[in-house]
């Protein structure tokens, strides 16, 4: 997932954020950049890092048959996450918000599951799911009060962009103004998406090859995307600029990361003999990007967190009190600090746990 466009105040605070130049028309793609070589240590010596922080969440958040899909933060002291708790006929939606000091629960008042929050700012807030019965479910947080629009979907993600959001399913996209959605695209396999500036751009597969779909004024198009061997898919994306997005997820059983430079996609290389289930990537600019993966450490899953910092790449471990079924890492706005929300294995069931890196 993910998300929105970054300010321009905060590329200004990262070194060397100047565009790189656009290779002529027709000529051939430059080299992508590769981390410098070295050797990989097992998974159990990846380090695990200090700087990642157990945060308290909800009182029951330990409780079985509860999990998170998605956290967004515009800043400090606003964040919102979304996901579930129950099971089966009594699955209910569940949304959360920090306000500075600790998680509160906010009233969502539905059956069924959150799938995906976006916010651009403390005042524009975005939750889609789906309700029992397939029921389309989509909430907008003006800064005031929640309230409830029609979707013409039942959304799997959710990407803000001011007055626009849009909203996909696996199979559609919708935009929408005032809270008035028109379709924009129909295609298969579609993941997530990411907005900003006037620019969308949607990660997924067609058929079994990774593959973006970019949106502006000028309607939709498919990518010209690197060809994976074997095939694979995007499972998330993030867009710094129009001309710095980056997209995970997985070639076989190996990991993927694409780049978009403003003029290619290009396949990013990994440090050697990487592994793990990439699950989501967000950046503070396009020298300080994270991407979460699950990967085993010992007989159990765990998060191994990899950062570029434009030269090279680096990895760590964030704590864990268990086995995790999913993790989603998001930057937060003003700060080089992030968030880390994880659902854990809980029996047949799951939890929630909550990490800040400071």
């Amino acid at each position: 997932m993910r998300k929105r466009l970054l300010a321009m105040v905060a590329c200004l605070v990262v070194q060397g954020c100047a565009a790189e130049p656009t290779p002529a028309v027709g000529s051939e793609p430059p080299p992508v950049p590769a981390s410098e070589p070295s050797p990989t240590p097992p998974d159990e010596d990846v380090p695990l890092s200090a700087r990642w922080k157990l945060v308290p969440g909800l009182p029951d958040d330990h409780i079985w048959e509860r999990g998170l899909y998605d956290v967004s933060a515009a800043s400090p002291d606003r964040a919102w996450a979304a996901g579930y708790k129950g099971w089966e006929d009594g699955v209910e939606m569940t949304l959360r918000h920090w306000d500075g000091s600790r998680w509160r629960r906010l009233p969502a008042g539905h059956n069924g599951t959150f799938a995906a929050v976006d916010a651009d700012g403390p005042a524009n807030v975005w939750a889609v799911g789906g309700g029992a019965y397939d029921e389309p479910v989509a909430l907008h947080w003006d800064g005031r009060s929640w309230r409830r629009h029609r979707s013409p979907i039942k959304a799997r993600d959710v990407a803000v962009d001011g007055g626009r959001v849009v909203l996909i399913s696996s199979s559609q996209v919708v935009q929408g103004y005032g809270g008035r959605f028109t379709r924009k695209l129909v295609a298969n396999e579609l993941r997530a998406v990411s907005a900003g500036a006037g620019h969308t751009w949607i990660a997924g597969t067609r058929r079994g090859q990774p593959m973006v779909w970019h949106g502006s004024a000028r309607g939709f198009e498919q990518a010209e995307m690197p060809t994976v061997a074997g095939g694979g898919t995007l499972v998330a994306v993030w867009q710094n600029g129009p001309s710095d997005v980056w997209a995970v997820g997985q070639a076989g059983e190996s990991p993927l990361v694409v780049r978009w430079d403003g003029a290619f996609w290009k396949r990013v290389a990994l440090p050697p003999g990487w592994r793990g289930e990439l699950t989501s990537v967000t950046a503070s600019g396009p020298r300080d990007v994270w991407i979460a993966s699950l990967r085993p450490v010992g007989t159990a899953r765990h998060v191994v967190l990899l950062h570029w910092d434009g030269r090279t790449w680096t990895r760590e471990r964030s704590p864990s009190p268990g086995e995790l079924t999913r993790a989603v890492v998001e930057r937060i706005p003003g700060t080089s600090e992030l968030w880390l929300a994880t659902s854990i294995v809980n029996g047949d069931s799951e939890s929630i746990v909550f990490y800040r890196r400071r």
